[in-house]
């Protein structure tokens, strides 16, 4: 019986089951991610509406009864589940799928976009048969033609990184500075894994990135002319990630990071290795834009279920082969490299 059931959802998600827990995981994350996303539609009829403990109450129900059922793949999320269920909305939040005021929540205006034959959705009514990747939802069109791009659709930044980053230079003068005390660096060489950003500067004339400041930061490209040092200010909403809520939220220095990164052929590339199960396995060699990360996050399953704000899991996932072109035709279009291991 409970074999049955997975089997349907996967089959009803276009899911492909595999040996282990790892498909029969996919299946539970991207479940509970429709069923939150369903639970919008339980406002009365004389109210648009329903609150946000509503759709994080529905995704930790729908959790943890799969997970009851299943208990083989409890081992792979943790007993803290809040985490997830945080996750799981502030991606809905993110990617537009519905808007919310005042602890509200009301459906978002139907749409749909993507390229060749995945055509992606958002704001359908939860009647509509879709498949999923990740939490994303998607269907196969023999229809070429889509009315806008996945792009469009999500507010992804159609500008190269290397365009974006001259326009960004192009602001403001330079100014000799001597730095203050709490000034980063950005790191413009590898291992990045030890950090994005360095104790001392780079003494290099090619611009570079630099940040000081509690607790807002000032975000300042930087370089050494004649033995000096020079700043150029960015300006504040350059750097601002407008989808953050509450705390100042600067993720879209990484735009202007990555574009420095690029120029200085430092930018690592993305690595990815297709499975006979038409699954592709996507590893990052840097943090996304928070647009595009946002994006990778909806259309693609974590590693590792035990998501929390200091593992955001945003490194390693994997994205249904249907779903991946759209992905990788936006990150080639500005400036990145795919390599496949």
């Amino acid at each position: 019986m409970k074999d049955q059931l997975i089997s349907e959802i996967s089959k009803q998600l276009n899911i492909a089951e595999t040996a282990g827990t790892e498909s029969l995981c996919k299946a539970i994350y991207s479940t509970t991610g429709k069923m939150a996303l369903a639970s919008i539609w339980d406002h009365p009829e004389d109210e648009k509406f329903v609150s946000i403990q509503h759709f994080k109450k529905r995704a930790a129900q729908v959790l943890d009864a799969y997970l009851s059922i299943y208990p083989e793949a409890g081992h792979r999320f943790p007993l803290d589940r809040s985490g997830i269920i945080e996750d799981i909305y502030e991606t809905y939040r993110r990617n537009g799928f519905f808007y919310h005021s005042s602890h509200r929540l009301y459906p978002a205006a139907p749409s749909t976009g993507g390229m060749g034959q995945c055509a992606l959705y958002r704001g359908v009514p939860p009647e509509k048969p879709c498949y999923m990747s990740g939490l994303g939802l998607y269907g196969v069109t023999k229809a070429a033609e889509h009315s806008q791009s996945a792009a469009e659709m999500f507010e992804m930044q159609k500008q190269p990184l290397s365009d974006y980053l001259q326009e960004v230079l192009a602001s403001n003068d330079w100014n000799e500075v001597e730095w203050p005390d709490d000034t980063e660096f950005l790191r413009l060489k590898p291992p990045f894994s030890r950090g994005y950003w360095q104790e001392k500067p780079d003494k290099v004339e090619t611009p570079s990135m630099a940040r000081y400041g509690a607790p807002n930061k000032l975000y300042a490209f930087y370089r050494c002319l004649n033995g000096h040092f020079e700043q150029k200010a960015i300006p504040t909403w350059r750097v601002d990630d407008f989808r953050t809520i509450g705390q100042p939220g600067y993720g879209e220095y990484r735009r202007i990071a990555c574009g420095l990164l690029e120029a200085a052929q430092q930018l690592p590339p993305v690595a990815v290795k297709f499975s006979p199960n038409h699954i592709v396995s996507i590893k990052l060699g840097y943090r996304l834009p928070p647009a595009e990360e946002d994006f990778f996050k909806l259309y693609s399953w974590p590693i590792n279920y035990d998501i929390t704000q200091k593992t955001p899991q945003v490194f390693q996932r994997e994205m249904s082969k249907i779903v991946y072109p759209v992905f990788k035709q936006h990150l080639e279009s500005i400036g990145y490299r795919f390599v496949e291991e």
